[in-house]
């Protein structure tokens, strides 16, 4: 059994240093401290290897140190996620203070010292993760991962108490239980952690590939994809709101692209401060956005698209520097039972929208949800 783990779990150990180095490739910010503490964790289980090679007790030394880094960077790659560099100072001297007396045990044949230090060190380095983790749970990848990290600690914790009892005098390193129960537990514990690592790293990768596909990244909004999901989760009634910036082509022109970028978020800004909590908000392109209001009626809709034009009128010129106004112009629907899409509202919208524009912009115009194409109802005049 000792002979097969002694292949075994460096394979398995590096084989996740591969898959952490592939996933901190795709943007998991802690994945390469895993990766990291995988290797070196595979590095210390194949001393037994490289000792029938080359016998010589230094290579207790090199183990030592591995198991050592290994769990530092664990702890690294816990607290990255939980909170980052929390008594970095602290658990480099636990490092350093356990690899010097597992190499003063080494150098002296104390087996049973050498052991004890490594064990209660690497317990050490991984409980700090759970102090600081507590409270910052998110979701049930990082409850596995506690819970995976919890028995890894505890593994170290009880094999250190136990070693008199393990590692009986007279008996070789390598013909006791304590080197079978390492072996053994490491290969349940280190494979519970690693599945639960990699879980709570891939879930990092998704959410941000999911959040780059829906939001908006230089207003911070949904974009036309998220809009489109995000109402779906609504019911079929409330009323949509379509704006657009006056004559952003020649802020464009006149004073840059730069600017021009300012001024956008300058009006999704406002469609923030203004807008209901449970409002969707999406910039749809250029300088259009739609807000839909979950149950607002027109009377609601318009007070709230009316406080946005006035608000992005008052000061979107003033907080940019611009010596002329700034104003966007809005136009307002209901949705309605009949509509076969959320896009029959928008249209409505955009519509209401151009008339105003063609009435002197910068100013709120309302197309009921019913009313037959280019019959538009009522327009609120420049307040």
């Amino acid at each position: 059994m000792g002979e097969n783990f002694a292949f075994f779990l460096p394979i398995m150990m590096a084989s996740f240093g591969v898959a952490f180095l592939i996933v901190w490739g795709w943007g998991a910010r802690e994945a390469g401290w895993w990766s990291g503490a995988f290797f070196s964790v595979a590095m210390g289980f194949a001393v037994p290897v490289a000792f029938d090679f080359l016998p010589t007790d230094l290579w207790g030394i090199v183990a030592d140190t591995a198991f050592a880094t290994g769990f530092l960077l664990f702890s690294q790659a816990l607290l990255t996620r939980w909170r980052p560099n929390w008594v970095l100072g602290l658990r480099i001297a636990i490092w350093a203070i356990s690899i010097l007396i597992c190499s003063f045990a080494v150098m002296r044949d104390i087996v049973p010292l050498e052991l004890v230090s490594s064990d209660f060190g690497c317990f050490l380095l991984i409980s700090i993760p759970l102090i600081a983790g507590r409270g910052q749970l998110r979701g049930w990848p990082d409850r596995a991962l506690y819970a995976a990290v919890t028995l890894v600690a505890l593994d170290n914790l009880l094999r250190g108490s136990s070693v008199s009892f393990t590692l009986p005098s007279g008996v070789a390193f390598r013909d006791s239980q304590y080197a079978f129960l390492m072996q053994a537990l490491a290969c349940m514990f280190g494979l519970f952690l690693a599945l639960s690592a990699l879980a709570a790293a891939m879930q990092d990768v998704l959410t941000r590939y999911r959040h780059d596909a829906h939001v908006d990244p230089l207003s911070g909004l949904l974009n036309r994809r998220g809009f489109e999901e995000a109402v779906a989760r609504h019911d079929a009634s409330g009323s949509l709101i379509a704006c657009d910036i006056d004559h952003f082509k020649r802020v464009n022109d006149a004073h840059g692209h730069g600017l021009g970028d300012r001024v956008i978020v300058a009006l999704a800004d406002a469609l923030r401060a203004l807008a209901p909590a449970d409002a969707v908000i999406a910039r749809f392109g250029g300088e259009e956005f739609i807000l839909f209001l979950p149950g607002a009626d027109p009377a609601m809709a318009t007070g709230i698209a009316d406080a946005i034009r006035l608000r992005f009128a008052e000061q979107a010129a003033s907080r940019l520097g611009l010596p002329g106004p700034l104003t966007a112009s809005f136009g307002l629907t209901s949705l309605h039972r009949a509509d076969r899409s959320i896009h029959d509202a928008i249209a409505r919208a955009d519509s209401a929208l151009y008339e105003a524009k063609e009435k002197g912009r910068n100013r709120v115009a309302i197309r009921p949800a019913l009313a037959p194409a280019g019959d538009a109802q009522s327009s609120r005049a420049i307040a």
